[in-house]
């Protein structure tokens, strides 16, 4: 990637992602905290589903399942990704939705909506759903009413933070060099290939 910390075009947007803009006024940068929650965040759909085991294990046993065969991280990812340690420049304030007493007020305005969706509170749980329509409502709420730069949110695979920040209020500054997920894999990268039982391919760096 040529710019592995930007904005990414907007031709290559998808605008599925959780804190998207339906209306498509805005891109979306996403980042976390921790090293091994951005990798467990672009490696998630890597892990095999639980169709995909029980499958396996009402074919071969439940003895077998040690043996089910690990999905690959291959090396045309881990020679095309790097890890940027960043700092984030914002404009203004982020909506903290790992704070209680924001997801409480975020709950007051948008009540309707939410009781539309059958959701009876704003909890962690409902934010970290991949049910994308009131996080997005949400986003565009902070955007066009709070004048806010991003969200902080919680990950849904670790509970640790992330940001999503809103183009034209926020961005992020490199604080050091990129950090290849070539060989030798980085610990956060094997730390998350050991969490979820993924193989790493050999990848010499290019």
């Amino acid at each position: 990637m040529s710019d592995p910390i930007g904005f990414l075009p907007r031709e290559r947007c998808s605008w599925n992602h959780r804190f998207d803009d339906p209306e498509q006024r805005f891109r979306t940068l996403y980042c976390a905290i921790e090293p091994e929650t951005a990798v467990r965040e672009v490696l998630a759909d890597l892990r095999r589903d639980t169709k995909e085991v029980a499958s396996y294990v009402a074919t071969f046993g439940a003895g077998a399942l040690a043996d089910l065969p690990a999905e690959e991280i291959t090396a045309d990812w881990r020679q095309q990704n790097v890890l940027v340690c960043c700092r984030i420049n914002a404009q203004a304030e982020m909506l903290d939705l790992t704070d209680p007493t924001v997801r409480h007020q975020m709950e007051q305005r948008h009540a309707t909506l939410l009781a539309a969706h059958g959701m009876r509170h704003l909890d962690v749980t409902e934010v970290t759903l991949r049910r994308r329509s009131m996080t997005r409502v949400i986003a565009a709420d902070a955007y066009d009413e709070l004048g806010c730069a991003g969200i902080r949110f919680p990950s849904r695979l670790d509970g640790l933070p992330c940001f999503a920040l809103f183009e034209g209020r926020a961005s992020l500054e490199a604080a050091d060099d990129p950090i290849p997920l070539t060989d030798p894999a980085p610990r956060a990268l094997k730390n998350v290939a050991a969490n979820w039982r993924l193989t790493l391919a050999p990848a010499a760096a290019r």
